[in-house]
């Protein structure tokens, strides 16, 4: 069985105190939480995927989500980074950028095809994380594919306590995982 743990768009402007898009104090008080299971999964040789959100202000007008949010992780910039601690080990992971709210097909499909056993992890719960499990339950369902999805709630954080705890109990009840 591999195993996988993907951390969600722990970036700099979803995290920092003056990110362009902070999640807040809920973002960073998860950092030791996101660390800790990173540093276990590499101790264990399991593969770390890392997604950055990536932004590039020159179509951002055209963005669908330039209609909900300012112009956030921005491809090149400090706002894009990892945060934190995890910035200090992005070279032991493998990076995937996204450009909307969870990875695309064709990561998606390597993904499918190399892993069984997976770990959710990051930010923001009801958006980027909520979207990342459903993308990924159904491309296993759709290949008949077999997979245990695990999400890491101490692990996640959100803007919205009352969402990222919707958020948490759909991932558990409609999608199945196992909430760890």
């Amino acid at each position: 069985m591999k195993e996988a743990l993907i951390i969600i768009d722990y970036q700099y402007d979803f995290v920092a105190e003056d990110g362009l898009l902070t999640v807040g104090q809920n973002a960073r008080d998860i950092e030791d939480n996101i660390y800790s299971l990173a540093l276990g999964c590499l101790d264990k040789n399991k593969d770390i995927i890392f997604t950055l959100d990536s932004h590039n202000r020159e179509n951002w007008d055209n963005h669908p989500e330039s209609k909900s949010f300012n112009i956030h992780c921005e491809k090149g910039t400090k706002g894009q980074e990892p945060y934190g601690k995890l910035n200090d080990i992005k070279e032991k992971c493998i990076i995937i950028e996204k450009k909307g709210y969870c990875i695309d097909t064709n990561d998606l499909d390597d993904i499918v095809n190399k892993y069984d056993d997976i770990i959710l992890c990051g930010v923001v719960t009801d958006i980027c994380v909520l979207q990342t499990a459903i993308a990924l339950y159904n491309a296993y369902v759709n290949k008949n594919k077999k997979v245990k999805l695990k999400l890491k709630k101490s692990a996640c954080a959100s803007f919205d306590n009352d969402k990222h705890n919707f958020s948490i109990d759909y991932m558990k009840n409609i999608l199945g995982m196992e909430i760890i």
